[in-house]
């Protein structure tokens, strides 16, 4: 008894020193990893009307800027806009405008934004888009400093699309009763007033999917779906950000303010 004893411990003795094996990650994983607004864009592509998102139509637009739209939509993907095909023009970098005595700056450093390429016609598109969406959003949402300005490029290697998200109301005046929240240096001067029910559709989303087809939708982040899934990246009172890293690979940021060039600063 006592010699099987020992053996049985010694049994056990290797078993703990050895190294626990666990199953490798699947490659697919690693090169398209889960992010948490994966079934966001999924219902976007696929629900006609989502409860979240009211479709804006888009105009048609010409052969040759569906191809530089497609070709812009694998490099994003790829996580390299200026390789294969370089889109952004380097050689007219320029500096994003700062205000109060440029203690604030709307770009996030202070490196210059790059435009696109004359050759392409992506530039004169995504102004579009900014140029629309006031009218788009009946006058919610206005061009300037404090309310649209920008958007975010990511790409979801999980849904094979790549996006912008736009983000206006970015700065409300700050107000004891309604808002009151220091944003710092580039909310001073602001006149845009907090309302809750329009700061809840500060967020809209342009899509090119895995057909390469576009579309913008303008997400109520205050809705509930139940879908837990979906609902888990909306919300967020009274800010009502949606970000662009729980959708995919932030790739760039847009700048954009009538007078000037659409800019373009990479990750």
């Amino acid at each position: 008894m006592r010699s099987r004893s020992l053996v049985l411990v010694g049994l056990a003795a290797a078993v703990l020193a050895s190294p626990i094996l666990t199953p490798k990650p699947d490659v697919a994983e690693l090169e398209n990893p889960a992010f948490p607004g994966d079934a966001f864009l999924r219902a976007l592509a696929n629900t006609p009307n989502p409860k979240f998102a009211t479709n804006i139509p888009l105009a048609t637009t010409h052969a040759t800027t569906r191809r530089h739209l497609a070709a812009f939509r694998k490099a994003t993907l790829e996580l390299n806009m200026t390789y294969p095909v370089n889109f952004l023009d380097e050689s007219h970098e320029f500096q994003y405008p700062a205000f109060n005595d440029m203690r604030c700056e709307l770009g996030k450093d202070s490196n210059g934004v790059v435009p696109f390429t004359t050759s392409s016609t992506l530039g004169t598109y995504f102004e579009s888009l900014f140029q629309m969406i006031p009218s788009w959003t009946k006058g919610q949402i206005a061009l300037s400093r404090f309310d649209l300005f920008h958007a975010h490029l990511f790409a979801n290697p999980t849904t094979r699309v790549a996006a912008l998200v736009f983000h206006a109301k970015e700065y409300p005046a700050d107000n004891a009763d309604t808002f009151p929240f220091n944003l710092g240096f580039c909310q001073i001067g602001s006149n845009l007033v907090f309302v809750d029910k329009i700061m809840r559709r500060r967020n809209l989303v342009w899509i090119i999917d895995a057909n390469d087809r576009t579309s913008l939708w303008w997400i109520d982040m205050g809705v509930k779906t139940g879908d837990q899934a979906v609902d888990a990246v909306t919300g967020g009172a009274p800010f009502y950000t949606l970000y662009e890293d729980s959708l995919g690979h932030v790739v760039a940021d847009f700048y954009y303010l009538e007078g000037l060039a659409l800019g373009v600063s990479l990750y």
